[in-house]
């Protein structure tokens, strides 16, 4: 068998990091020249791998597993901003999104806030979802499929804000309902993971590192659960952006 990697392309401040990720194995029935999906996600800190040991996150550990399960080649660039929201994205960051777009031309957008980088400034709901929609109007724009997938739970998630995490949740939801848009899709893996957690007749707990971060187990539960939507929404053909 032969060992193909997942790429993974971090930005910290202006520094580019060039990663190697998990590994899939080529099968016999794939073409070599299979295509390399670009997958460019933005989130906060929790989108980026905070507090997984391997500071994978559920993000990058979905792709890989996705990767071995499919056998497409996956690159992942990963703009998310620690301690950002879709507010600050536009407005403190205002053309980064842009310049990410045009620069690494994706074929896939991940969105996924956390949420509490939202609850805890109190983010009016049509601000969020406003925000929410220039940025998947503007990833179609570059014919990317784009991904709205809620964040994984922790502790504030139950605690802290869980009423207002609740409401922008449905409101990702219902601005991808709205759009209507064959090359959108909305996965609520915040709620998909508490249904998890009721089932197995577990807390957070074990899957929260602090208050507001997931640890390792946590994203990779997270990962796992995000792969399985994947596979549900594509089958093992690449995301392909529909005309």
């Amino acid at each position: 068998m032969v060992k193909n990697r997942l790429m993974y392309f971090s930005t910290l401040g202006t520094t580019t990091l060039v990663l190697v990720g998990g590994i899939a194995y080529a099968a016999a029935s794939v073409k070599a020249s299979a295509p390399t999906e670009k997958v460019m996600t933005i989130g906060g800190s929790v989108a980026h791998g905070w507090k997984d040991v391997k500071s994978e996150g559920y993000l990058h550990r979905a792709l890989q597993e996705l990767e071995t399960a499919t056998f497409v080649p996956y690159a992942f660039y990963d703009r998310t901003i620690v301690g950002a929201n879709g507010h600050q994205l536009a407005t403190m960051y205002k053309g980064d999104y842009t310049k990410w777009l045009n620069s690494i031309h994706p074929t896939v957008v991940i969105i996924s806030w956390g949420l509490l980088n939202d609850a805890l400034p109190k983010v009016p709901y049509h601000e969020f979802a406003m925000y929410l929609k220039q940025e998947i109007l503007e990833a179609l724009t570059y014919h990317a499929v784009v991904l709205v997938v809620s964040p994984p739970v922790t502790k504030a998630t139950y605690t802290q804000y869980p009423v207002q995490v609740e409401k922008y949740d449905t409101k990702e939801h219902l601005v991808v309902k709205a759009l209507n848009n064959k090359n959108v899709y909305f996965i609520d893996l915040m709620n998909q993971m508490k249904g998890y957690l009721k089932a197995h007749h577990q807390t957070y707990k074990p899957y929260s590192h602090d208050g507001w971060h997931p640890n390792e187990k946590g994203h990779i539960l997270a990962g796992q659960i995000l792969e399985k939507n994947l596979l549900r929404l594509f089958g093992k053909q690449p995301i392909a952006f529909k005309n």
